[in-house]
């Protein structure tokens, strides 16, 4: 049997949430006071049928009792906080269209809001190899912050005796900066160096990697 849970209180009564491991309980979502902002998470026990558990010493109201966890099981009402939920079978979906679903789904999703650190340099600063396994090749970084490094899935070094972080590039107002990631292993105009401001022509050194800075 495929379970959900009916919400008895609150702004949300009557929203059926459907089960999924590691979804949080949180009095953001809820809208009470008296939940904590990580209440407890769904998950599944060894025998792969659904509990609930209090997070961070919280528990889970079941009539008079006050428990850890709990085994979901079709018609347990539960209490957290000032909220109560029901354990019902999982409805059919209703869904007039494929946009129905998607909205349904991710409306069940606690999404907090949250500020981007993504910003664009003010003038595109590139990369060209002059030497080691990717001379000639270049990268253009128009926005950061960005790492370089080996193996990295942003700015990806070919060089295998290199460490995976090797250097960050961030602005401050409208100046484009390089910051050491690597310690002595990098040079910064065959010098060492902790943060300096790019400036044209600019060159670092890491290993038999020589790599040359202009602007786009």
């Amino acid at each position: 049997m495929k379970l959900a849970l009916q919400v008895l209180d609150g702004p949300h009564k009557g929203k059926i949430i459907y089960l999924r491991d590691q979804w949080v309980f949180s009095s953001h979502f809820f809208n009470d006071p008296e939940m904590l902002s990580r209440h407890a998470v769904l998950s599944f026990d060894t025998n792969f049928n659904w509990k609930i558990s209090g997070l961070g010493g919280s528990t889970i109201r079941a009539g008079l009792v006050e428990k850890p966890a709990l085994s979901l099981i079709n018609g347990l009402v539960f209490h957290l906080g000032l909220t109560g939920f029901k354990v019902i079978e999982k409805p059919a979906p209703a869904f007039k269209d494929w946009e129905d679903a998607i909205l349904e789904y991710l409306n069940t999703y606690d999404w907090d809001q949250s500020k981007s650190d993504c910003y664009f340099f003010l003038n595109p600063v590139r990369l060209t190899f002059l030497q080691g396994p990717q001379s000639d090749e270049f990268y253009t970084i128009s926005y950061g912050p960005r790492e370089l490094g080996f193996n990295h899935f942003d700015l990806d070094v070919k060089d295998p005796s290199q460490p995976e972080k090797i250097a960050r590039f961030f602005k401050i107002g409208e100046s484009a900066y390089i910051e050491n990631l690597c310690g002595k292993e990098l040079l910064f105009n065959k010098k060492p160096f902790s943060q300096e401001v790019i400036q044209e022509g600019d060159k670092i050194q890491f290993g038999s990697n020589i790599v040359e800075f202009s602007f786009v």
